[in-house]
C-alpha cells in the first residue's frame, strides 16, 4: 500500500467531520432538552408523526422494556403522549406534544439558520447536486452499517483480514 492509497478520501474525511459535528450537536441538544441521547433519537423519529412504541423500539434497536421506560420518561417530561391507535383498538401510538415543538424550535432553528447561511451563496443547481450527493452518501452509510450488522465486516478481533486493525484511521 502506498502513502497515496493509505490516505483517507477527502470526501470520507468531510463525512467524518459532519458526523462528528452532528454527534456533538446532538449531545448539546439532548442536554438543552434535558433528555438522554436515545430519548432525543426517539423524539426525532416522532417528528414525522405518531408511531407505535414497537416501531420506535425497532428503529432505535431497543427492547420492549427499554422503550417503555423511554416513553414513560418522555411522557413525564411532557414531550410525548400516548394516544389510541385508530387502526388497532387495543394499540397505542406515541406522539409529540406541543411543548416539544417549541423546545425543538429553540434548539434546531439556530442550526437551520446557520446551515442556510453556509449554503445560501450556492446557486440552485449546485444546491441540488449537494442534496443529491448527500442522499447518496446517506445510502452508502446505511449500506455499510447493514454490512457490519450482517457480519460481513471484521471477523470480531478488530482485524479486517488485511492485517490492518479496524480503527477509523485506517479508512
Amino acid at each position: 500500500m502506498t502513502a497515496e492509497t493509505a490516505r483517507p478520501d477527502d470526501l470520507l474525511v468531510a463525512c467524518r467531520e459532519i458526523g462528528r459535528a452532528m454527534d456533538l450537536f446532538d449531545e448539546a441538544a439532548a442536554r438543552a432538552l434535558g433528555v438522554g441521547r436515545s430519548d432525543l433519537r426517539a423524539l426525532n423519529l416522532l417528528e414525522d408523526g405518531p408511531l407505535a412504541p414497537s416501531v420506535v423500539a425497532a428503529r432505535l434497536g431497543l427492547s420492549r422494556a427499554s422503550i417503555t421506560a423511554l416513553v414513560d420518561r418522555l411522557t413525564a417530561a411532557g414531550y410525548v403522549g400516548r394516544v389510541p391507535d385508530p387502526a388497532d383498538r387495543r394499540g397505542v401510538l406515541v406522539e409529540l406534544r406541543e411543548p416539544t415543538w417549541r423546545a425543538f424550535a429553540g434548539v434546531y432553528a439556530p442550526l437551520g439558520e446557520r446551515v442556510r447561511a453556509a449554503t445560501g451563496p450556492l446557486p440552485a443547481d449546485e444546491r441540488r447536486v449537494v442534496v443529491a450527493a448527500l442522499g447518496r452518501i446517506v445510502g452508502a452509510f446505511d449500506d455499510a452499517r447493514q454490512h457490519l450488522i450482517d457480519g460481513d465486516g471484521t471477523d470480531g478481533d478488530g482485524v479486517d483480514g488485511d492485517g490492518a486493525d479496524g480503527d477509523a484511521a485506517d479508512v
